[in-house]
Parts: C-alpha cells; sequence; structure tokens
C-alpha cells in the first residue's frame, strides 16, 4: 500500500531508495506508523478528563 501511494504522489523513488545503508521503504514505513500512533493518540485522550 505505501509503495502505491509514494508512486502516485511522486516519491516512488524515494520509496525504491537503497543504498550505503539508507533503506526508503523503512523510513517511509516508520513515518507512516508514526503518523498512525499520533492520529490514535489524539483519539484516545480527546474526551480524557482528570481523575
Amino acid at each position: 500500500m505505501l509503495e502505491r501511494l509514494a508512486t502516485k504522489t511522486g516519491n516512488g523513488g524515494f520509496y525504491k531508495f537503497a543504498d550505503f545503508g539508507m533503506n526508503g521503504a523503512f523510513h517511509l514505513d516508520s513515518a507512516w506508523h508514526h503518523g498512525w500512533e499520533t492520529v490514535a493518540t489524539v483519539v484516545a485522550t480527546s474526551k480524557a478528563t482528570t481523575r
């Protein structure tokens, strides 16, 4: 899914980049994961109250 998204947004070259110990797919996957963690945190704490 991330490869298709990267290709459609013009970042397919970065997704396929793998040289000098750098891996574009890994970094895009990590960014995607952290983005959804942020969304989940906001949803989980939006109605939180003090105890």
